[in-house]
């Protein structure tokens, strides 16, 4: 069977059901669970996938952001995809993601199994081989599940461009050719956030630039929050394990420059030099793999199946 997809047809070949992790009063956190529609009854692995969107928008089955080598990986492992939202900034802080990410990960363990049993009763979850992954943003999420929860949750993480760190951005950049709005349009956009909103899901491309004018005017620690923990590159100094770890980053990535990646790597060497670790940087730019295949670029090929080694073996 051949899985080759458009964003209209990625979730063709799958099952998708939806639900909640989280309730904050009457808002719901959304989770997602794709299962392929030719699965078999029995055990299968799971892959938890984090959405990007620079922690400002974005939305967990969003399908133009949902890689198309992603398709054939999960048929061809037969594996379960969990897709989950999370509180956005700036009407939420890093903090409250991070609270986000360990209630998910706590539903994760006590309700996920049998919310999957209710809607394929033949099927069953293999906690034991779970792969935690995430694109830029969702990079980050991914990178802070492995940091915080135990060294048993995960057997491998793999990540797509992921934000590392706070870095700076100048208001002139021109990130993937886009011009950043001037401060006034982001001071007007704060100002109107009404107090107590809870945001965990906007569809792009709305709010698709917030991010980064936080970044260029200057007001991202001020809105996001400071602190060594909120970010990979600082929290790995105190970390005592990591999971095995796949990096894909685009060297000439506008967005998210790759200089921070290699940076975050660095540390990850010398905090924990016996943690396995690889980072390729193909020519591209922030999200140039989203409509490749394995077939046709054999770096992704190569690297998907060690990825397949440390996470099912």
């Amino acid at each position: 069977m051949a899985f080759r997809t458009t964003a209209a047809t990625r979730f063709e070949t799958f099952d998708l059901h939806r639900t909640s992790y989280k309730r904050i009063g009457d808002h719901e956190i959304e989770v997602n669970i794709l299962v392929p529609k030719e699965i078999s009854p029995g055990k299968h692995p799971l892959i938890v996938k984090w959405h990007g969107g620079g922690l400002t928008t974005g939305t967990a089955a969003y399908p133009d952001w949902f890689a198309s080598w992603l398709v054939p990986f999960l048929h061809r492992n037969h594996a379960i995809a969990v897709l989950p939202n999370y509180r956005l900034a700036p009407e939420h802080t890093g903090d409250d993601i991070l609270e986000d990410l360990d209630d998910f990960w706590a539903w994760f363990r006590s309700s996920l199994p049998a919310y999957v049993a209710s809607k394929k009763p033949s099927v069953e979850l293999d906690i034991s081989r779970v792969l935690v992954h995430g694109d830029s943003a969702g990079g980050w999420c991914a990178l802070q599940s492995v940091l915080g929860q135990p060294q048993s949750t995960f057997r491998a993480c793999l990540v797509q461009y992921p934000v590392v760190n706070d870095f700076p951005m100048a208001p002139d950049d021109k990130p993937c050719g886009e011009t950043i709005p001037p401060k006034e349009v982001l001071d007007e956009f704060v100002a109107g956030i009404v107090p107590g909103t809870i945001l965990s899901s906007v569809t792009p491309p709305a709010r698709d630039l917030v991010s980064v004018m936080m970044r260029a005017h200057g007001r991202w620690e001020e809105l996001f929050g400071k602190g060594k923990h909120l970010m990979p590159t600082t929290r790995v100094e105190n970390a005592e394990f990591l999971v095995p770890l796949y990096i894909v980053h685009g060297k000439d990535d506008t967005n998210v420059p790759v200089k921070w990646t290699h940076e975050f790597v660095n540390n990850v060497r010398k905090v924990l030099p016996e943690t396995k670790i690889e980072l390729v940087t193909p020519p591209g730019d922030h999200g140039f793999d989203g409509a490749l295949y394995e077939e046709d670029h054999p770096w992704l090929a190569g690297l998907l199946k060690r990825v397949e080694e440390d996470w099912l073996s």
